[in-house]
């Protein structure tokens, strides 16, 4: 029998029913404002460890002290899938199914005037429940997902898990959370682990998405 993990594991964000995962980190803005920096970069310049269960908090505090300024401005995207992550992943995630035009959104029933933009979508959709959380049902095709479903809606609005109608990956973006989870095939995951215009780390479902996850480099209690 496996040992129950404690914390938040992968599996309680998305389906543990896929061949392998992967997790895509939400990239910080740089000091400038003129671009990203990832989470890698950040942990060259504060002496900290990269690993499938790095968290921000642990991996912006410099091991040391240091006069060499800190490489980002803006943190990362919390609970949201960021342009930069969406649209290369669901180019690539379309070669990956037969239901492009046909995937089921998940919205966060939480987000600000969600209620008023859902209504303005169809009065009959669905809000179904998962632990933890409920979320609006809608279906959608690939191309109104990357093109930020549906047009209108409050920049704070994202899908907060999505997948095709055949059921070959899924995408998870848990409101706490400034990264992405995918599950797939072990193809497409091998795939998205190369892909240059993401960052992106191999998970498992029993590895831990909460804070104190980061037994390398911490843990460190943000609050």
């Amino acid at each position: 029998m496996r040992k129950r993990c404690t914390g938040t594991p992968v599996e309680s964000v998305i389906p543990n029913v896929f061949d392998e995962y992967a997790r895509v980190f939400h990239p910080a803005a740089d000091n400038q404002d003129r671009g990203t920096v990832r989470w890698s970069e950040i942990a060259a310049w504060s002496g900290r460890s990269v690993h499938p269960e790095m968290q921000w908090e642990a991996i912006c505090q410099p091991v040391r002290s240091t006069l060499t300024p800190k490489p980002w401005h803006n943190e990362p995207l919390l609970g949201r899938c960021p342009n930069e992550v969406l649209i290369p992943l669901t180019k690539l995630l379309a070669l990956h199914t037969t239901s492009t035009q046909r995937c089921w959104v998940c919205f966060w029933e939480g987000f600000a005037s969600i209620d008023e933009t859902i209504q303005g979508i169809n009065k009959n959709v669905p809000l179904i429940q998962l632990p933890d959380r409920n979320y609006y049902l809608l279906s959608a095709s690939l191309n109104e997902i990357v093109n930020g479903v549906f047009i209108g809606q409050n920049d704070l609005v994202s899908p907060s898990l999505w997948w095709p109608d055949d059921r070959t990956w899924c995408v998870a973006t848990e409101i706490d959370f400034s990264w992405t989870y995918v599950g797939g095939s072990q193809v497409c995951i091998n795939e998205l682990l190369v892909n240059t215009q993401l960052e992106v780390l191999r998970t498992k479902p029993e590895h831990r998405g909460d804070y104190l996850s980061d037994v390398v480099n911490g843990p460190v209690y943000p609050y």
